[in-house]
């Protein structure tokens, strides 16, 4: 007599099945015993996804007039998705007549790779150059990118001691990857400096300084997600060996850093994200500080 049976695993990892029976008589009239336990490892082969986090940074400066528009446009849209990080790298020079107090000294690096040619300029996923690579300022061109499920995914563990901060990014892949990059960033929140404004982008209208001048200006406009460090040696990102962004692999990555006592530690916050070798964003993550996060599995 043939008996057959069907076992089903409930996940990945080490299982055993134990196989008993009472005595049986064989087909030459033996009596029998059956007892036997087979062992085996079930991997699961189905790739994994991971959520998909948009990163948007947006290029623009305080004597910009045009640039409070974005600004608007993505703080509203963060009100209704948690996917789209924002990242504002202020751009300023004094003597051309463009003054910005929170500028960025690496910024001229990103506008020269993704041909940022006017302000503001929103440079989403860093999916191009030029205005290929530049957001059209359409909620749906964010949102479509966050609805794909990634091949990668990113967590962030921090944390800080006074003002010494400690930044681990992990990345996780779903297949196998080369010439990857990861990037790690330091943003500052509540930073205050008047803004210039042309007419009512969202934040009202502003003063008119000096009055009759039809010059209009945002006093004390709150400026949020302020690029104050890469962490990397340049914003375009450090290497990531094609040993450790093979599938299933984990990638981790540790930096120190001192935080200068002009800033307010406890409103800022971390971005970290990885791109491909043609400089787009696989995927982004973003945390506050003394925070440990896992992957975004799907």
């Amino acid at each position: 007599t043939t008996y057959s049976a069907t076992f089903t695993p409930d996940g990945a990892g080490d299982k055993t099945i134990d196989i008993a029976a009472d005595t049986f008589t064989d087909s030459s009239g033996n009596k029998n015993e059956a007892s036997t336990q087979f062992n085996w490892t079930y991997v699961d082969a189905t790739p994994k996804t991971f959520k998909t986090n948009v990163l948007v940074e947006d290029i623009t400066g305080a004597w910009c007039g045009y640039c409070p528009r974005v600004a608007w446009k993505l703080k509203e849209l963060q009100k209704t998705t948690s996917q789209l990080i924002v990242v504002a790298a202020h751009y300023g020079d004094a003597s051309i007549g463009r003054p910005d107090t929170f500028n960025y000294s690496k910024v001229g690096e990103l506008k020269t790779t993704f041909g940022v040619a006017g302000y503001p300029w929103a440079i989403l996923n860093r999916l191009g150059t030029g205005d290929a690579g530049r957001w059209n300022e359409q909620n749906s061109a964010i949102t479509s990118l966050a609805a794909n499920p990634s091949k990668a995914g990113v967590a962030i563990e921090s944390s800080i001691s006074d003002r010494d901060l400690t930044v681990k990014i992990k990345a996780k892949f779903s297949e196998d990857f080369t010439g990857l990059k990861y990037v790690i960033y330091i943003l500052e929140n509540g930073l205050i400096q008047t803004q210039r404004t042309y007419g009512d982008l969202g934040y009202g209208k502003g003063t008119e300084i000096p009055a009759g001048s039809d010059r209009w200006w945002l006093v004390d406009f709150v400026h949020n997600h302020t690029l104050r460090k890469a962490l990397t040696s340049s914003p375009l990102g450090d290497a990531i060996s094609d040993a450790s962004s093979k599938k299933g692999s984990v990638f981790e990555k540790t930096h120190n850093y001192t935080i200068p006592a002009a800033y307010n530690k406890d409103k800022m916050e971390i971005v970290a994200f990885v791109v491909k070798s043609d400089k787009s964003v696989i995927n982004a993550r973003h945390s506050e500080f003394g925070k440990t996060q896992s992957f975004e599995e799907l």
